[in-house]
């Protein structure tokens, strides 16, 4: 079972990724200031412990012996006053206590130079009662060839203070940061998206009425231009599809609507006072011609919609042009007699085509021109071939039809002459069946027509193998 799809807010999903982005850009960025300071600060904390252990290692060496480093701790107690945070240990080669400025009981600086770290280089230790901190030592050997060993610990407490401060500040940076993203990225989209809902209310005013009105794409972004034209192409579309059925829809009441009066006005004439025999066969033969007309004006129009809906399903099967088109010449004689016309038959084509349609379609194009053929004169019927398509033509010399019919003569019921004087024998949809028939076969029908000369064209494509 297909889950159904819930509609959602465009300008929501976009405000909301506006945030989003913005929120993990900022995090990043408040995430690399953050160590960057950090790495600062402890940076600093490792030059001044290191510059310290320096100045210790010369003060020791300036005592010269253990002795006189015990019994003057004051010296190195005074250059520490300006610096809180920093612990100092000189330890003997027994590591018993020489100087300590600690600030603190229980505090074993001894701890730090316990471990696998080289000497003169800063490195991260746990130092009790202080916590991380920055430890560094190194042993100095005394002009009385004594060895001491000198400790100093730089406490992070402050620095770590110093980080918490602004890591509270950088979060706060962050959700005020993506908070206004969001903010600005719904008034940039909502913005943005006002295009679209110009072309919805535009849309939304197109109604079968004023089909012609088309959406004002000039102006507007670009994104948007490719939907705006192939919704103005939809509504082209449209528009000459409602013209074509308005215009069908005049015709076939007309159409329909001549028959209907034919029988109703010749039957009330008739049964306007008493006839013989005869006249009653007469008026039933008029109206079975009538009635005729109409059934085939509906079989028409049934076939017609089948292939429209695309429920016209073709044989399609290889047929010698020459010989069907013998055999149409040879149904037609008798009324090519009756209007004065000779047929002649031409070419040797071989032709893929549902039998039953391309005979429907050639007799449907016979019928035409022997309507219009001069008395006397000749229809041709001819078949070849081309490189893409089998051709079939059928010429009638006659009156030409004018350019401006040339397009339309295809549509269903239009007819060349205004007076619709061949109404009675002709629809006006046998024309429309061959285009429809063509297009069932994914070919294509012309007509040309000049010089009392006029040809339709059926162009079946060749399959690919031939």
């Amino acid at each position: 079972m297909t889950a159904r799809k819930v509609p959602y807010s465009l300008l929501k999903r976009l405000t909301a990724a506006f945030a989003v982005a913005a929120l993990i850009v900022f995090a990043l960025m408040g995430a690399f200031l953050y160590r960057s300071l950090s790495q600062e600060l402890q940076r600093r904390d490792d030059i001044e412990i290191i510059g310290k252990l320096a100045q210790f290692q010369q003060l020791v060496r300036d005592a010269g012996s253990i002795d006189a480093v015990k019994a003057a701790p004051a010296i190195f107690h005074e250059v520490l006053l300006s610096h809180p945070g920093v612990y100092l240990g000189i330890f003997d080669a027994q590591n018993r206590v020489l100087v300590e400025h600690v600030g603190q009981e229980h505090l074993d600086l001894a701890a730090a130079f316990s471990g696998k770290h080289a000497a003169g280089s800063p490195f991260t230790c746990e130092i009790a009662s202080i916590g991380s901190s920055r430890c560094i030592f190194s042993a100095a050997t005394l002009p009385s060839h004594e060895t001491v060993r000198v400790v100093l610990v730089r406490a992070a407490s402050d620095r770590q203070s110093l980080l918490n401060s602004y890591r509270v500040d950088v979060l706060i940076a962050v959700a005020l940061g993506a908070a206004l993203v969001g903010t600005v990225g719904y008034a940039v989209t909502r913005r943005g998206l006002s295009p679209v809902k110009s072309i919805g209310r535009q849309t939304s005013r197109i109604e079968a009425h004023n089909l012609s009105e088309r959406l004002d794409i000039h102006g507007g972004p670009v994104e948007l231009q490719a939907i705006a034209l192939s919704v103005n192409r939809m509504l082209d579309r449209l528009e000459r599809a409602f013209v074509r059925l308005s215009q069908f829809s005049s015709d076939l009441a007309h159409d329909m609507r001549t028959p209907l009066a034919n029988v109703i006005s010749s039957s009330q004439v008739t049964l306007s006072r008493t006839r013989t025999i005869d006249e009653y066969e007469a008026l039933i033969d008029s109206n079975i011609e009538e009635c005729e007309r109409l059934q085939r004006m509906i079989e028409n129009m049934l076939f017609l919609a089948r292939n429209e809906n695309a429920q016209q399903l073709i044989h399609v099967v290889k047929l010698d042009a020459t010989s069907e088109l013998s055999r149409l010449a040879s149904y037609f004689q008798g009324l090519a007699e009756e209007a004065g016309v000779n047929l002649a038959v031409d070419g040797n084509a071989q032709l893929s085509a549902d039998a039953t349609l391309f005979r429907r379609a050639v007799s449907n194009l016979m019928s035409n021109a022997l309507d219009h053929a001069f008395a006397g004169s000749c229809v041709e019927l001819r078949s070849f071939e081309s490189p893409k398509y089998s051709v079939v033509e059928v010429t009638n010399r006659g009156h030409a039809i004018a350019p401006e019919h040339v397009e339309r003569i295809f549509e269903r019921f239009y007819r060349v002459d205004a007076s619709r004087h061949r109404s009675a024998r002709n629809a006006g949809l046998g024309l429309a069946i061959v285009k429809s028939i063509m297009e069932l076969h994914r070919g294509k029908v012309e007509v040309a027509s000049n010089d009392e000369r006029t040809t339709f064209t059926l162009y079946f494509p060749r399959p690919v193998d031939v």
